[in-house]
């Protein structure tokens, strides 16, 4: 419905419709990522179509400017062409979610995340302690070249079971902000380690520390933590973006001096650079998403390598395969919200664009709610000024 004039009852019911969609995208994706639990393809194919239509009533039922609801339209629209044209939806579904968030708090969101990613870790690591003890031989193991088994609790890979991890982390200490002392973060920290051990995934931690850091400083009460966060939550994405462009398309014009500055920083990253420069080589870039077909291997720049199934590099998959269009609309909505957003959730969207360097997974709401943010502000009418941590939605705009 398109009104002109805004209301400001809640719609409760909407809330519930919203959040229970959100509840069954969790549930589909934990299925997903799961070695305990068997995947259904008809279970998950209505588990997709039940979130689908609960995000459509929910949108329906919301309430709309003419200037709001032709924004949300052409972006759905939008979103929706280029994930059909690269298939791969979780773009879409964090599009639906984002533009379904008009009378939900954020923070009843995370919490659900909170709490399930909780439940699922500690279902997930018993049952593998269990099974390593009992069976060992049964479990398939990681491997880096020369290196010792990594550990993947049953979630997947060790990447993705560390990214779980993380950003449970990050939850629990953006919804208890205020409250986050020393002694907090230290056990964070602890936890962090111990399966880090076990998993030797670099991003988790890499990023935490950068988490840690960012806290600190904005903890300390100097006079430009609030200017110096603005403008990284501004401007962070986009710098990034165009770094890892560069970093793809420019290869096969440097020489061998400047080649080997470019694979000493491809090891460090693991080899998530050769892929993207790869693919720059060879098929060029995409605005609005392809499907790429890749041999099973691949001789490329004087060397042999696996074929691979998706960018590790979040920007690197955008670029070269989901549609640049996506890096485009999220640098230019960061940078229009940024001076809006409270400083917690600065630190989350500067925190996303970090982690958008190791992993894709950023773009999957469940693991990371960053851009759930963007939905936050879309129906917020005031400027709110920024603060320590998460308040609940108290303006709802009519658009």
């Amino acid at each position: 419905m398109v009104n002109k004039t805004p209301s400001l009852k809640k719609n409760t019911a909407g809330k519930s419709i919203f959040l229970t969609a959100f509840f069954l995208f969790c549930v589909k994706y934990t299925f997903d990522s799961s070695a305990i639990f068997i995947k259904n393809d008809i279970f998950d194919s209505l588990l997709v179509i039940a979130v689908i239509i609960l995000l459509c009533i929910k949108f329906i039922t919301q309430r709309f400017t003419i200037q709001k609801i032709i924004t949300a339209a052409v972006m759905i629209i939008t979103v929706a062409v280029s994930c059909y044209l690269g298939k791969y939806f979780l773009l879409l579904f964090a599009t639906l979610f984002i533009f379904n968030m008009q009378d939900v708090d954020l923070t009843d969101v995370i919490r659900l995340s909170y709490r399930f990613k909780i439940a699922s870790l500690i279902i997930h690591v018993t049952v593998y302690i269990l099974t390593y003890i009992a069976d060992p031989e049964s479990i398939d193991y990681v491997y880096r070249i020369g290196g010792a088994p990594r550990h993947y609790f049953f979630m997947g890979h060790a990447n993705l079971f560390m990214a779980f991890l993380a950003w449970t982390c990050f939850e629990y200490i953006f919804l208890n902000y205020k409250k986050i002392r020393p002694l907090h973060i230290m056990a964070i920290w602890m936890i962090n380690m111990i399966f880090y051990a076990f998993t030797d995934s670099n991003t988790g931690m890499v990023i935490l520390a950068a988490f840690t850091l960012i806290i600190i400083f904005e903890k300390s009460g100097a006079k430009s933590v609030d200017r110096v966060l603005t403008i990284l939550a501004k401007y962070i994405y986009s710098f990034v973006a165009l770094l890892f462009t560069l970093l793809a398309t420019v290869y096969t014009r440097f020489g061998p001096t400047l080649k080997n500055v470019w694979h000493a920083l491809d090891n460090a990253l693991t080899g998530r650079l050769k892929y993207g420069a790869y693919v720059y080589d060879v098929f060029g870039v995409t605005f609005m998403g392809r499907r790429l077909t890749i041999p099973e291997k691949i001789f490329w720049d004087g060397r042999w390598f696996d074929r691979f199934f998706y960018f590790d590099n979040f920007y690197h998959g955008n670029l070269l395969q989901f549609g640049i269009i996506h890096i485009i609309i999220t640098a230019v909505v960061f940078a229009i919200i940024a001076n809006k957003l409270e400083n917690s959730e600065k630190i989350i969207i500067i925190i996303f664009s970090l982690y958008g360097i190791m992993e894709a997974y950023v773009i999957n709401v469940f693991i990371c709610f960053a851009l759930l943010i963007i939905g936050k502000y879309f129906y917020r009418e005031n400027k709110k000024p920024a603060g320590d941590a998460p308040q609940p939605d108290d303006i709802y705009a009519s658009g």
